[in-house]
């Protein structure tokens, strides 16, 4: 088969756009060329494929309308494809008509062109009167197969953009190696490795806001050069160095004054120069910014914050600083927790947060340590954003834990209360992973988190994601838990887990004792109260006995997060309630009776029901 090279050269594309277009060429190669391409190449000048594609042979039956919409669409499918509608075939309940294969040069100049409009972006734009819509401006396109031009597209590429200017491709396979010779490494995977070995070769190096991901895609002849900057700076909080390292310039700390970072060729010595002259630019404006918070104090800091919108609708942080302290004390936090609450965030109207995002919550805890509050409030305003990943790490400090699930409470509360909620992919507030920080602070962090502090939407999308957290729980069985009436999300979880793990033998009467007993005790009309006098069997009285001992030990056992034994507990309805089948008319002639056996069976159902809603669990 032939090989087709595709190349779209663009712009420079930002990182993300690359990593979105990497993960969607695939699936667009084989959509519209028929396979998938054997090598993948992007960076921020290009994004190529190879593929081996096949020349089609025979007829092509092409399906038109169903049969039912003849009279509608069959004129205008005919007139399309240029035949009559007496022409048109039959075929599984379409129409359609057969056509010779048309070969591949013919076929392949519109493929092309639907792969470029198939793509997907999280942000685009618009650099002519098109209207076609790409991160960045398409400059150039290229293709070949095997040897071959194809219609509408050039046979050339481009080298790197200092060094190297237009070049004839002469082949599809000849690509990479055609590159290279044009200082322009095509594969993403080789220039990480370079890198990496590059970086590797100056020592012990640290990527704190994890850069090198994006800088992999910033360059297409990756060097390696190491700076230094002055000393004096280093007086400055390790972590406000690296971030004006990085946040801007993307550099890697070495230790000390040294720095390492990816230029894309050029001299070595001029490179070096401009990039030192640059950061000792930032580290002078971060040390000007810094001694000027530091001259006003986190607590006239905090006192500013009333003139600072949280977002719209939303109130001010000052307002939000006041909803943190009412939920702390609502978690139960102590005096630190309550006063990082009060300052958690005092850094928001911090010049150097202004110019550095990236350092809040670090940097306010900082300036509480520089006037002298204790460590454990300084911890937990540190700790406040934690965790900041599905993976990351959760507050060491107990202050740190509680003030983390208030500030996420408040953020889920408040964007939902005005609409912002996640849709599909988008996620502009971070919601999910605020809830997923929720549900990890709950059960491994041991937090307790009320449910009745998450309103009811909130409370839904918190404990959907316990779904994800508790890998190792089927989902039903989370979903049973949720409808419990146990008062944490971590006893949700809890509860889960001992649902999960009670033994299939267990298991099996208590799920049918629940199941047996909604069904029949929704039926008809129940009794309002069990009257002991009418019960006849002596089925029915074991199983009033039993509940009447079941149902405390459950509620003792729930109160003090002892799942497994309230699971135990209500394990042992299951024997007794199945004598009760065998034995019990439930359905008797007398409506007395019956409403009196109906309603025992509706208590028995509202009993397990503490437990869960153990319908949600198939057998």
């Amino acid at each position: 088969m032939p090989t087709l090279l595709f190349e779209i050269g663009c712009e420079e594309l930002p990182a993300r756009a690359v990593y979105e277009a990497e993960a969607q060429l695939p699936g667009l190669s084989e959509a519209h060329l028929g396979a998938k391409p054997h090598s993948v190449f992007v960076g921020p000048r290009r994004l190529a494929i190879l593929v081996e594609v096949e020349e089609p042979t025979g007829d092509q039956w092409i399906k038109g309308p169903p049969l039912a919409l003849r009279e509608k669409a069959a004129a205008g499918f005919s007139k399309r494809h240029g035949v009559s509608v007496g022409e048109l075939e039959e075929r599984d309940g379409f129409l359609g008509v057969v056509k010779p294969a048309q070969p591949l040069a013919e076929t392949l100049p519109a493929q092309l062109d639907a792969v470029v409009r198939g793509f997907s972006f999280g942000k685009t734009m618009r650099w002519d009167d098109t209207g076609f819509r790409f991160p960045r401006p398409l400059r150039w396109t290229c293709a070949r197969l095997d040897s071959e031009p194809v219609a509408g597209h050039g046979t050339t590429t481009w080298g790197h953009r200092f060094t190297h200017g237009e070049i004839e491709l002469p082949n599809a396979d000849a690509y990479a190696e055609t590159l290279r010779a044009a200082d322009v490494e095509p594969a993403a995977a080789e220039r990480e490795r370079l890198i990496r070995e590059g970086l590797d070769a100056l020592g012990e190096w640290r990527d704190p806001l994890r850069k090198l991901r994006e800088v992999v895609h910033l360059v297409e002849k990756p060097v390696v050069l190491e700076g230094s900057f002055d000393e004096r700076f280093l007086s400055l909080p390790d972590r406000v160095v690296e971030t004006a390292m990085q946040s801007h310039q993307r550099y890697f700390p070495l230790g000390g004054n040294r720095f390492a970072f990816v230029a894309n060729g050029g001299d070595p010595d001029t490179v070096r120069a401009g990039n030192e002259n640059v950061l000792e630019g930032r580290l002078d404006d971060a040390t000007f910014t810094f001694e000027r918070d530091v001259q006003l104090g986190i607590d006239e800091l905090a006192n500013r914050l009333s003139s600072i919108v949280y977002f719209a609708d939303a109130g001010t942080f000052a307002d939000k600083g006041e909803r943190l302290v009412r939920l702390v004390d609502r978690l139960g936090g102590g005096d630190a927790s309550l006063e990082a609450a009060r300052l958690a965030k005092a850094d928001q109207a911090a010049e150097l947060v202004r110019e550095f995002p990236d350092l809040e919550g670090y940097i306010g805890a900082e300036y509480a340590r520089l006037a002298g509050y204790p460590e454990g409030v300084s911890a937990a305003i540190a700790e406040q954003y934690l965790p900041d990943s599905a993976g990351g790490p959760l507050p060491e400090t107990e202050p740190g834990r509680v003030l983390s699930a208030a500030d996420k409470i408040d953020a889920l509360t408040v964007s939902f209360s005005l609409g912002h909620k996640p849709t599909g992919s988008r996620d502009p507030f971070g919601l999910r992973r605020a809830a997923i920080g929720l549900g990890r602070l709950a059960t491994e962090g041991g937090l307790t988190i009320p449910r009745e502090l998450l309103p009811d939407e909130v409370g839904e999308f918190v404990e959907e994601r316990l779904e994800g957290l508790l890998g190792e729980v089927p989902v039903e069985f989370v979903r049973a838990a949720r409808a419990a009436t146990v008062r944490d999300l971590g006893s949700v979880a809890r509860l889960a887990q001992a649902l999960a793990a009670l033994p299939d033998e267990r298991l099996e009467p208590i799920h049918t004792a629940y199941i047996r007993a909604s069904r029949l005790g929704e039926k008809e009309k129940a009794a309002a109260k069990v009257d002991p006098k009418l019960m006849t069997e002596p089925a029915e009285r074991v199983v009033a006995s039993a509940l009447e001992e079941v149902e405390p030990e459950i509620d003792a056992a729930l109160e003090t997060a002892d799942f497994a034994a309230a699971v135990e507990a209500g394990a042992r309805l299951g024997p007794v309630l199945h004598r009760f089948f065998e034995d019990v008319l439930v359905m008797a002639e007398d409506p007395k009776v019956r409403e009196n056996r109906l309603r025992l069976l509706l208590d028995v159902r509202d009993t397990l029901r503490a437990l869960g809603d153990l319908g949600q669990i198939p057998r």
